[in-house]
């Protein structure tokens, strides 16, 4: 099928957005979502949510007179559950497809939605960035369907200069920082020399980002990035100072920050929506004091803001926290921490352990004397010397911590590092010497574990102190363990904490049932593939988080406002099943 023009969606560039499972809709041969069902986050277990870095792009080129368009794909293919999606593709017209892949779960999606473009448009360039393409540059290259990658922790400059250069007709020779590409099949690189200062400079105008007829209501939080990198050496993280000094050519300056006049410039596009508007910082331990400020003055100035949270490394002093508090009078502050485990030692090893856990108790106290709203605690399973007994004490000692701060003024919350540890992280380099095994190193290993029938053999990784067997019944006890305590503290509701237990019972009985019938035939009979196609559409209706009520999947910032409904519309086909929530 060919578009006609007032069809076509056309762009100088077109930024696509890919679930972390190309054929998720059609998928009964595993269990969707195992790695996803940890509450960390309000999307679906295919990852709906694509980077800012995408809105930067898009204002960034704007100001070039260049035309970006974010169209994100996952969630078309969520809403619509019969979308076809080469049909809708065959309504896109642009000479380069940005693809994100930045977190090694869209691995397996990125790649296929690349050979879907690149199918369907072989004249145009396919592009892909992020920190995951940054490490993987040269074995992107091994795809017919890459054509090039975008290195490093800011690509703006870079990209406006490809997309001139192809809208000026260049086919071969691309004078671009950063840039792998291929002419010929012979792979070129154009070095790593591109890393700027500032971060980002660019203001994103959230104001003109959604269609003018959406009211916004589901958008529980829209989110900043102030700044990228990070002071910190963490062994899991690949957005370390460890891992930005080997990835990003950059050594001594490992944190880079937007000029805070874009960020208060940004924080006044902010809409005004019929239901609160809450904003996440993302990476505000890496702030100081004056900027943390000059931020929440900004926050308060716009009027539409009623909540912030930040999170932060260290215990903030309160001198900063009273501050913050008269710095934005009418916002409510929520502050994340990341403790990692109650162990002291184990948070040491991760990169964190700067406070005891009587420092931290008398500090949350005191900071909520001084006016700060709530804490969310977050704790991790799979870090070194953690036993699943020291995973069940920190359960343990979360459920004491919300009986001393009751009235969800404290709100821990743990989960897994699954199903990878992040390539170019310390653990991933030196694993030997951190007590780690890493089962997936390249590329195409990961993108061929995603969607493996029996859930160990997607993970990438395993330590010394807990086998990768291990590590799903132990999450499963722990996370449910933590939402009983939760249900007693009155943080969730006993309607809840039943869906909670059904929930997590479930997942037990398929990942079960699914080892048990690879192992014993190689293969899974057709009654349980039913019951796993049953399983993946119910869950993908909701988000991964506790509050267990169907997610609109709709009007959130990070949903699609690109594809007109007629076109959707055009594209829907008759099915006689699906694996999605309409």
């Amino acid at each position: 099928m060919t578009a006609t023009t007032s069809d076509r969606i056309a762009a100088d560039l077109m930024l696509v957005h890919a679930p972390a499972i190309y054929d998720f809709r059609n998928r009964d041969d595993f269990v969707l979502g195992w790695w996803a069902s940890q509450e960390s986050s309000n999307v679906t277990p295919i990852f709906e949510m694509y980077p800012l870095g995408f809105l930067s792009m898009k204002s960034y080129l704007a100001q070039h007179d260049l035309d970006a368009k974010i169209v994100n794909l996952a969630s078309l293919m969520l809403k619509h559950p019969s979308l076809d999606v080469e049909r809708l593709v065959s309504h896109f017209d642009a000479p380069i497809f940005g693809i994100d892949l930045h977190w090694l779960p869209h691995c397996q999606g990125a790649i296929e939605v690349a050979g879907l473009l690149k199918k369907a448009f072989p004249e145009s360039f396919v592009v892909l960035g992020g920190i995951v393409s940054t490490y993987y540059a040269r074995e992107l290259m091994a795809y017919p369907q890459v054509d090039m990658v975008i290195r490093g922790y800011d690509t703006l400059e870079p990209l406006r200069l490809l997309v001139e250069a192809v809208k000026r007709g260049e086919r071969r020779n691309f004078a671009v920082p950063n840039l792998v590409y291929k002419v010929d099949g012979e792979v070129v690189d154009n070095g790593h020399g591109y890393t700027p200062a500032i971060l980002n400079d660019v203001a994103i105008d959230w104001s003109k980002m959604f269609p003018k007829t959406s009211s916004l209501l589901n958008m529980p939080n829209l989110m900043v990035l102030p700044n990228t990198g990070c002071a910190q050496s963490c062994g899991w993280c690949s957005g370390s100072r460890w891992a930005y000094q080997r990835m990003m050519n950059v050594s001594k300056k490992t944190v880079f920050h937007r000029r805070s006049e874009q960020l208060s410039k940004e924080i006044l596009t902010f809409p005004k929506t019929e239901s609160p508007l809450s904003v996440y910082t993302l990476q505000a331990y890496s702030e100081s004091g004056p900027r943390l400020i000059e931020y929440l003055e900004s926050v308060e100035a716009s009027g539409v803001v009623s909540s912030v949270s930040f999170e932060q490394f260290r215990l903030t002093k309160p001198a900063l926290l009273r501050e913050m508090v008269r710095a934005a009078p009418n916002t409510d502050i929520f502050i994340n921490l990341s403790p990692q485990s109650h162990d002291v030692e184990i948070s040491r090893l991760t990169g964190r352990g700067t406070y005891a856990n009587p420092e931290m108790e008398d500090w949350i106290a005191q900071a909520l004397d001084i006016g700060i709203k709530g804490f969310y605690l977050w704790y991790t399973i799979g870090m070194p010397q953690q036993t699943h007994a020291s995973v069940m004490e920190t359960v343990a000692y979360s459920a004491r911590l919300m009986e001393r701060f009751p009235n969800d003024k404290v709100i821990p919350t743990i989960f897994g590092m699954v199903p990878y540890l992040d390539p170019g992280c310390q653990w991933f380099e030196e694993p030997d010497q951190h007590g780690y095994t890493v089962f997936h190193r390249d590329l195409e290993s990961h993108r061929r574990a995603l969607t493996e029938p029996v859930w160990h053999d997607a993970m990438n990784y395993e330590t010394q102190w807990m086998g990768k067997r291990e590590f799903l019944p132990s999450m499963y006890e722990a996370m449910q363990t933590m939402a009983n305590h939760k249900a007693d503290f009155g943080r969730i509701t006993r309607k809840s904490i039943g869906i909670v237990n059904s929930r997590i019972e479930r997942l037990r009985y398929l990942t079960g049932e699914v080892e048990r019938a690879m192992t014993r035939d190689g293969r899974l009979p057709a009654s349980l593939r039913a019951e796993l196609g049953a399983h993946n559409d119910e869950i993908l209706s909701y988000a991964a988080d506790v509050v267990l009520v169907k997610k609109p999947l709709s009007g959130r910032w990070y949903d699609d406002h690109t594809v007109p409904r007629h076109i959707v519309d055009a594209c829907l086909t008759k099915r006689s099943g699906s694996h999605a929530a309409a």
